[in-house]
């Protein structure tokens, strides 16, 4: 399992996830709650591979879950270990969390 530094600042999340192509949602996030969802139900983002996907993030903890339109359960987590060599996947891991910085 690849091992990161924390949770980016959701400014920070917020502005990559946007360049990258993602719809961002955070209506829940600013009635109070921790949730923000991350959209791409056209599959547009590059690292998506043409598959549409939705992601939502809790964004106190950095628990997240990712679902395909039509699905009715995730097609990942968080704690998806098996999905670690996927692009797609570690594309939204470096979305989310801050990069280990390297050791001398």
């Amino acid at each position: 399992m690849r091992k990161f530094k924390g949770n980016r600042p959701l400014d920070t999340l917020i502005e990559m996830a946007e360049n990258q192509g993602w719809e961002v949602d955070t209506v829940y996030f600013d009635k109070g709650g921790d949730f923000i969802w991350l959209r791409d139900l056209y599959g547009k983002v590059e690292s998506n591979d043409g598959f549409p996907r939705q992601v939502g993030i809790n964004v106190t903890n950095g628990y997240f879950v990712v679902y395909e339109p039509l699905l009715n359960t995730p097609v990942a987590t968080y704690m998806s270990k098996d999905l670690d060599n996927e692009e797609w996947y570690i594309a939204i891991l470096n979305l989310i969390y801050e990069p280990l910085e390297k050791e001398l």
